[in-house]
């Protein structure tokens, strides 16, 4: 990423791809609840689209806020990563990628059917089965 912040803008930008959209909706619908791995928070999908997820939470229902985008561009680095190294841990994607609701997206992950839970604490998941790496 350039240093003026211009190739963090674009990360920012990014749409969901047609591949990784239908893996989602393959797995999860509006209305559906996703809990966290290790705490097991609930995490209401509002709706899917090209943006990301708009899911609501305890806390947004607390403070009356409604849904909040989870962005494609944490999706996708996150998805991205574990498909290049085969394994993503709830540190790296929090400190290493800077995907803020990292617990959701994890979480998330390891709704597809080839990534598993390798780990609780701490929280790891792993793709499995006959995939390149990127």
């Amino acid at each position: 990423m350039a240093a003026n912040g211009t190739g963090a803008a674009k990360v920012r930008d990014l749409e969901l791809d047609d591949a990784l959209l239908r893996r989602i909706r393959s797995v999860v619908q509006p209305g559906d609840e996703i809990s966290t791995i290790t705490t097991k928070r609930p995490n209401l999908i509002s709706a899917i689209g090209r943006e990301g997820i708009w899911v609501e939470t305890l806390r947004s229902e607390r403070r009356r806020s409604g849904a909040q985008l989870v962005p494609a561009w944490m999706l996708m680095v996150a998805w991205q990563h574990l498909q290049k190294t085969g394994t993503l841990s709830h540190a790296e994607l929090l400190n290493q990628l800077n995907v803020k609701r990292s617990a959701f997206v994890i979480a998330l992950l390891a709704q597809f059917a080839d990534v598993i839970v390798r780990s609780t604490r701490p929280i790891k998941v792993e793709l499995i089965g006959d995939h390149d790496r990127m």
